[in-house]
């Protein structure tokens, strides 16, 4: 009976110190490797162009025509480790959402602290039309996005 009591202590032992050191490091917001499901998603910052130095959008802008680039970019608190993710667009008409693309597969550079990408915006007028939307990031597998961002596309005003 003492052993059995002695085992069940130490399991408890174990239980608090885990549950203590646990604590600590999720208080000092630990980078971990993939985004936390418990976290707001991050947000996808749109631009001109990526910055040849750190691969992030830069000229801020979310409303894109016809000859434009679409640059978008996330900044992660660490690397995700995995080659690609999945990417979603929704158009947006008042209270209406409307997929556009499913989650699709995006390449990106998994050692990487930073995603960005960009597309020339002729290309999704095409593909898509003018309107609002709604661009979200997943982990494969994963239900909740890890990062969000709108943008708009219109068409260029044709001289008459």
């Amino acid at each position: 009976m003492r052993s059995w009591l002695g085992w069940v202590a130490a399991a408890a032992g174990v239980a608090v110190v885990a549950f203590l050191v646990g604590r600590a490091g999720s208080e000092v917001e630990l980078a971990s490797p993939t985004p936390s499901p418990s976290q707001a998603p991050l947000a996808i910052i749109f631009g001109a162009a990526l910055d040849p130095q750190s691969g992030e959008a830069i000229q801020p802008m979310d409303r894109f025509r016809d000859g434009d680039d679409v640059a978008y970019s996330v900044r992660l608190a660490a690397a995700l480790g995995i080659a690609s993710i999945l990417v979603e667009v929704t158009r947006i008409e008042g209270d209406s959402r409307t997929v556009v693309q499913k989650p699709a597969p995006q390449v990106v550079n998994g050692s990487s602290r930073v995603i960005a990408l960009h597309v020339p915006a002729a290309t999704l007028l095409k593909a898509w039309g003018e309107g609002n939307y709604t661009m979200t990031m997943y982990l494969p597998g994963a239900s909740r996005p890890f990062a969000t961002g709108q943008f708009t596309l219109v068409e260029t005003p044709v001289a008459s």
